[in-house]
């Protein structure tokens, strides 16, 4: 998939603009986590950040995720989908808090029905923001680099 093909998948008010340069300053240097069970959405997803300097690793859903972090990934952000087979997004940042307990793990929770229920749940969990599906990659891009300057 290359970034051309973005628009195919995550809708036509994502493209991406190329020419928007990130400071540096904004990446962090560990890899960011993207988890989410529509392969081509996560692909186009890691395209787009890997395109503006970022690195990332993959999970199809939160169970994966989980074991990733128990085999010793460490990252400073993830971007989770809610909704998702065996373990769900809120079902993940809830387990997600027994594991990183003292560290600043960031997760920004995104859903293609996104309720002010499950925000509520995911702000109590931790979330740090959520986004409705499909996102604009560059509010997405900004979250990311909003993260990782706290």
């Amino acid at each position: 998939m290359t970034l051309e093909t973005i628009s195919e998948v995550a809708g036509p008010r994502s493209i991406p603009d190329t020419y928007v340069a990130i400071p540096s300053a904004y990446h962090m240097n560990k890899p960011i986590l993207l988890i989410d069970d529509d392969r081509p959405y996560r692909q186009a997803l890691r395209l787009y950040l890997e395109s503006h300097g970022f690195t990332c690793k993959e999970a199809e859903d939160g169970r994966e995720a989980l074991v990733l972090l128990d085999g010793g990934l460490d990252v400073d952000l993830i971007i989770s989908d809610y909704h998702m087979p065996v373990i769900n997004g809120l079902d993940f940042l809830k387990a997600l808090s027994y594991r990183v307990k003292g560290q600043d793990v960031r997760v920004i929770l995104v859903s293609g029905n996104m309720t002010k229920e499950i925000e509520k749940e995911a702000k109590q969990a931790g979330a740090f923001a959520f986004l409705e599906k499909p996102y604009d990659f560059k509010e997405l891009l900004a979250l990311v680099s909003r993260a990782g300057k706290l």
